[in-house]
């Protein structure tokens, strides 16, 4: 379906944007309020510091070959840089054995080894100055490799901003893991709800171009849809109702004035044909008025079709039948028809609307084109018909003009151009395909083509 290029983006792409754009404002924003408590309570900044450090310490610890001594490998950079002196820590087996040390004996001091360390005692932290930010020491117990060890750290103001890694590592475990998982499950519902919603619209789309108003039958179905969109099908269900009220009203109104124009032209042309006074030129002008009539007539007929009568015709003898009734036209205004039949000539349609389309177009021909042009007919095989001519051709008007009603190819030709909307209502009518070109002698070229009976129902 080729949508204009105003129309805005999908509903599934809209809410699944927003939606992702408020979930990741809520992250941030939740972000903001962990950091900012984190940072701002000294004792949970505290907390945190030692236990972070202690944990990244003791992640490198590895047992040694003997399989009973621990080693220790890499030291963090903020151990070694020009602020080392601000940074400590110490690791310590259950026997009170030094495994790596930095500054071990500031530590020392603020936390003297015991021979039998309490056992319920598995975290230690001490302010070192209430007055100031990230002055603290304390220790962690762990097991490592089946034994024990207590990792002690301490700083002094944190230069380094070892700290900051640490507000990091916070939001990812109360913000980040926490919710991800909660977004894009959300988000995924929230896209496969909506799909899902939206699928009796989706459907109602495909099927669309297949709704005429005339076709009472053919109406968006509204099973499935949410509220909101059969609300909106419903409407334009009844608008369509509506309009193929007023529809079969105009097809009406045109069918019955041609039918009440046809009979006083008929009579007035038999009584011009009495009248001894010389009324050619009226005469002419009446004929004219009633080939008009009869084609308004014929255009209202297709028009009120809501389906062909589909059965099996033989395309080449309504072609032969249409061409023998039509040599005396053509050979009183020097035209000569020639018709070709290939096997096979048979199609499934409507037997009037074919007729009236090939009569069109072999009196259009005949009509439109100067003395001694040739009109070549060909039918078949399967349901292709081709009418063309030796004649000057169509004038400037593009092929989709001169198939809608009163458009003429030349502004002086005779007629009040209706030929060509009928044959392209019948090739409609059979979801067929009408071509308009020129032919290999430089004339006019029609070439329709009528489907298959399956093609037709569907």
């Amino acid at each position: 379906m080729n949508l204009p290029p105003t129309v805005g983006k999908s509903l599934v792409r809209i809410i699944t944007f927003r939606l992702a754009i408020t979930s990741l404002l809520a992250m941030l924003l939740q972000l903001t309020i962990v950091v900012a408590r984190a940072y701002l309570d000294e004792d949970d900044l505290n907390r945190s510091y030692v236990t972070r450090e202690a944990r990244t310490l003791i992640r490198g610890m590895q047992q040694s070959g003997d399989g009973e001594t621990l080693k220790r490998f890499p030291i963090p950079p903020h151990y070694l840089g020009q602020h080392a002196d601000a940074y400590a820590f110490r690791i310590l087996t259950e026997t009170g054995t030094v495994v790596a040390q930095h500054n071990g004996a500031k530590l020392a001091q603020l936390s003297p080894w015991r021979v039998r360390p309490s056992r319920t005692q598995d975290f230690w932290l001490v302010d070192l100055d209430a007055n100031e930010k990230l002055y603290v020491a304390g220790g962690l117990r762990q097991r490592v490799r089946g034994q024990e060890v207590w990792v002690e750290v301490a700083t002094w103001a944190d230069p380094d901003r070892v700290y900051l890694g640490i507000l990091a590592a916070v939001g990812l475990d109360e913000v980040w893991l926490p919710m991800i998982p909660l977004v894009v499950l959300t988000v995924g519902v929230a896209v496969f709800s909506v799909r899902r919603s939206l699928a009796g619209l989706v459907r109602a789309a495909t099927t669309a171009e297949e709704i005429t108003p005339t076709d009472r039958s053919k109406r968006f179905d509204l099973s499935g849809m949410p509220r909101e969109a059969a609300i909106f099908a419903f409407a334009i269900n009844e608008l369509l109702d509506r309009v193929g009220s007023l529809v079969a009203a105009q097809r009406m109104f045109i069918a019955r004035a041609a039918h009440e124009l046809r009979t006083p032209l008929a009579v007035m042309m038999l009584e011009l044909g009495r009248s001894s006074v010389r009324t050619d030129r009226l005469q002419g002008d009446v004929q004219g008025m009633s080939s008009t009539v009869d084609r308004l007539l014929t255009l209202a007929r297709l028009e009120s079709i809501e389906g062909p009568e589909i059965r099996e015709l033989n395309v080449g003898l309504i072609a032969m039948e249409l061409v023998d009734r039509l040599k005396d036209l053509a050979s009183r205004t020097g035209h000569r028809i020639d018709i070709d039949v290939e096997e096979p000539a048979s199609v499934e349609g409507d037997a009037a609307a074919i007729r009236e389309a090939l009569r069109n177009l072999i009196e259009n021909a005949i009509r439109h084109t100067p003395p001694g042009t040739s009109v070549r007919v060909r039918i078949g095989p399967a349901g292709s018909v081709v009418v063309e001519d030796s004649g000057p051709g169509l004038g400037g008007e593009a092929a989709e003009d001169l198939l809608q009603p009163f458009k003429k190819g030349h502004a002086s030709t005779e007629g009040a151009g209706l030929g060509l909307a009928i044959v392209k209502l019948a090739v409609d009518l059979h979801h067929g395909v009408l071509q308009i070109g020129r032919s290999s002698s430089g004339g006019a070229r029609f070439a329709l083509n009528f489907p298959s009976q399956s093609s037709i129902a569907a």
